[in-house]
C-alpha cells in the first residue's frame, strides 16, 4: 500500500494522520510538482496528490482515501464530510495562511521541493495563488500572524474531548502547516490537544520558518 505526497499538502496530511490514528503504515511515497512517476504513467492523466495505490487499486481523493483507511478495522469516523461550522472557521484565516505559508516551503527541505526545477516551478506558480510576491507576503508576516491568531482558538471544538472526527483531521492538517511560520504563538489550549494528536499519528512538525 503507497500513498503518493507532498509532504506540505494539508490533503495529504489529512490522509496520513488518519493512517497513523488507525495504525496503518503505507509506504511514503514523495513526489514532485508536475512529474508523474514512472509507476503511475497510464493510470493517471496529471499529478494530483494524495494518491493511494493498494494492489490494482488507485484512488487519486483524499476524502475517499480517508474512508478506505477508516474501513480497515473499526471505524472511528462517523462522517467523511467537513460540517460548515469548520468550512466557516478555515475560510475566516485561508488566505492568511497560505500568505504565511507558501514563501516557507522552499526553505523546509522538503522532498517535493528539493530539485532547482521544483523550486523555480513553484516559484513562478504560487505568488499567483496567493496575489502577491513572495517577498511581499513575507513583509506582511505581522499583519498576517494576527489575523491567524485571532482565529487560532476556532479549533479548540476540533481538537477537544475523545472523539475523533473529519473535522478534526482537517483541523489538525491546517495547524501543521502552520507550524512553519516561526512567529505564530499557539494558544495552549491548542498546543497541547495538537501536540497529542501528531504524536499519536506519528507527524512531526514542520521545521519554523522566520520572516
Amino acid at each position: 500500500m503507497n500513498l503518493y505526497v507532498f509532504e506540505t499538502c494539508p490533503y495529504c496530511v489529512r490522509t496520513r494522520v488518519m493512517a497513523g490514528l488507525k495504525g496503518l503504515s503505507p509506504e511514503i511515497v514523495h513526489v514532485e510538482p508536475g512529474k508523474i512517476p514512472e509507476e503511475l504513467k497510464g493510470r493517471i492523466d496529471r499529478l494530483t496528490v494524495p494518491i493511494l495505490v493498494d494492489g490494482e487499486t488507485l484512488i487519486q481523493d483524499s476524502t475517499e482515501i480517508i474512508r478506505r483507511f477508516d474501513k480497515i478495522g473499526a471505524p472511528i469516523l462517523s462522517s467523511y464530510d467537513p460540517s460548515g461550522d469548520l468550512e466557516d472557521w478555515r475560510a475566516t484565516f485561508a488566505a492568511a495562511l497560505n500568505a504565511l505559508c507558501y514563501p516557507r516551503m522552499p526553505h523546509l527541505g522538503v522532498p517535493e521541493l528539493a530539485s532547482p526545477q521544483s523550486k523555480a516551478f513553484f516559484g513562478q506558480m504560487m505568488p499567483e495563488r496567493i496575489g502577491m510576491s513572495f517577498p511581499d507576503a513575507l513583509a506582511k508576516t505581522t499583519e498576517l500572524v494576527r489575523e491567524v491568531e485571532a482565529a487560532l482558538p476556532g479549533a479548540e471544538p476540533y481538537l477537544s474531548g475523545d472523539t475523533i472526527s473529519f473535522d478534526t483531521l482537517a483541523a489538525l492538517a491546517d495547524l501543521q502547516s502552520l507550524t512553519m511560520v516561526a512567529e505564530i504563538d499557539f494558544p495552549v489550549q491548542i498546543s497541547i490537544p495538537f501536540t497529542q494528536l501528531m504524536v499519536r499519528a506519528g507527524i512531526p512538525p514542520f521545521q519554523a520558518v522566520a520572516a
